[in-house]
């Protein structure tokens, strides 16, 4: 396999670009491949100011303009669904715009994929530059996400698919609701980098408290039937062992209320007009020069 391409989604993170890309250009310096970027452009509504002095090693770096702004997940299928349609045959490495994403981890990315080209790679986090209490709710969402679907979700979109695995990932709404579940769902053997995740490059987070809850259960939405079963054989397991009281009742009425905004949310991403036909919010796409 010879080409790569690297796909970044990105809102209003140019500045970030702007240095995220030099280092990328920097980090496969020795790597004999043709590669290249491709930013998924979702609706920013700050002006592009990309700009590079001297870029050596990347082929092309392009930048896909979409009509709405779609959040990082549908930006992430749409960039996906352009490479399928455009008949893309190559490796694709899925990174955030933020620099948290180191791209020295891009060279062992590279390496391992030419060892097993079809073999889906996650960069799984050995550790966060978080505050306390962001790291206490993440290993509280890893916890209960792998309660609720078996899954140990401990990496983010940097990631390595292959072109042969579009049609599979692609297949399904999964990948609008949670690229990461998604992943975990279709593809079950994985291979695993373990790095750390870096701060981010410039600037402060989009991210609030409530948009990372949202992305949580949008996780776990990907997973809903599993949930369901999971709640049903814990109910079950509290009415054989337990008295019935107001504690169950509680618990009870608190998972239904779970499982019920678990399935709207899988519902409302899978009605979405934004979903239905994930191209048409495609505008035009433009090249970067140096």
């Amino acid at each position: 396999m010879n080409k790569f391409v690297i796909l970044i989604p990105s809102f209003n993170d140019w500045d970030c670009l702007n240095l995220l890309i030099p280092q990328i250009d920097y980090a496969i310096k020795d790597i004999n491949n043709e590669i290249s970027i491709l930013i998924i452009n979702d609706g920013s509504t700050l002006k592009n100011n990309l700009s590079f002095k001297k870029i050596l090693k990347l082929k092309n770096i392009e930048v896909l303009n979409l009509k709405k702004n779609v959040k990082a997940q549908i930006a992430i299928a749409t960039g996906l669904s352009y490479l399928k349609k455009n008949n893309f045959k190559g490796g694709i490495i899925v990174m955030d715009a933020d620099g948290q994403d180191d791209p020295k981890n891009l060279v062992d990315i590279i390496n391992e994929a030419k060892k097993e080209p079809e073999k889906t790679i996650t960069i799984n986090r050995t550790k966060r530059d978080d505050g306390l209490f962001f790291q206490i709710l993440y290993q509280a969402y890893l916890y209960i996400t792998f309660f609720l679907t078996w899954k140990y979700l401990k990496y983010g979109v940097y990631s390595y698919l292959h072109f042969t695995s579009l049609d599979k990932i692609l297949s399904t709404n999964d990948i609008n609701l949670a690229y990461v579940g998604s992943l975990a769902k279709h593809f079950r053997k994985k291979k695993i980098i373990y790095a750390p995740r870096k701060k981010r490059i410039l600037g402060k987070s989009q991210n609030n408290y409530f948009s990372l809850i949202h992305f949580a259960l949008k996780v776990i939405s990907v997973f809903k039937n599993r949930v369901l079963v999971t709640s049903l054989m814990f109910m079950l397991f509290n009415f054989l062992l337990f008295d019935f009281n107001v504690y169950l009742i509680i618990i009870l009425l608190l998972l239904l209320f779970f499982n019920i905004m678990v399935f709207s949310i899988a519902t409302k991403i899978n009605k979405s007009e934004l979903v239905k036909n994930i191209l048409a919010n495609v505008g035009y796409i433009e090249s970067v020069k140096n």
